[in-house]
């Protein structure tokens, strides 16, 4: 049995790894697949195509999100830092999971995953990381909303030694 998914603005909050294991487990038809992966497609096209028109607002945005990603790497580390957003991606009903799917793709910079001022913003407000645990607030604004959203998650390890949520709380 398939799981058709009509195509949406709200779409975008599925992220495309949710989307692939759908796909892939046989839960979702591929025409459904393809019309949720040509809404990511159509929203980075939009942001090619605004970047095209004002270059500059583009290459100040892109200098203050590798500014904020090199520092977050300097301390937390990047790979801390890439396991964080993983997990944070596969949190349900989170925005941001659009943005952050493929945070485990070490040849994709750690920059492409903040917004400090373009829309969709994901900041990265404040970080506290130990070897078992972490400690994460991001504000984030996607779609219509008309102010940004502010979380607080904390992240452990699992038995695995994978970083999990073990907590969310909104703050505003």
């Amino acid at each position: 049995m398939y799981i058709d998914i009509m195509v949406s603005a709200r779409l975008s909050v599925i992220s495309p790894n949710k989307l692939f294991s759908e796909f892939e487990s046989g839960r979702m038809s591929r025409q459904a697949f393809h019309a949720a992966m040509a809404v990511h497609a159509r929203e980075l096209i939009i942001e090619m195509e605004e970047a095209r028109r004002n270059p500059m607002a583009a290459f100040s945005e892109f200098i203050r999100n590798r500014r904020t990603a090199s520092n977050l790497a300097r301390h937390h580390g990047e790979t801390v830092l890439r396991e964080v957003f993983v997990a944070l991606a596969d949190v349900p009903d989170f925005a941001p999971a659009s943005l952050l799917w493929n945070a485990d793709h070490r040849h994709v910079p750690l920059y492409c995953f903040i917004r400090m001022r373009h829309r969709p913003l994901f900041r990265v407000i404040a970080m506290e990381s130990t070897l078992m645990q972490v400690s994460i607030e991001v504000e984030y604004q996607f779609g219509s909303a008309s102010r940004p959203a502010c979380e607080i998650f904390k992240l452990c390890r699992d038995c695995s030694g994978n970083m999990v949520v073990a907590s969310r709380r909104a703050l505003h």
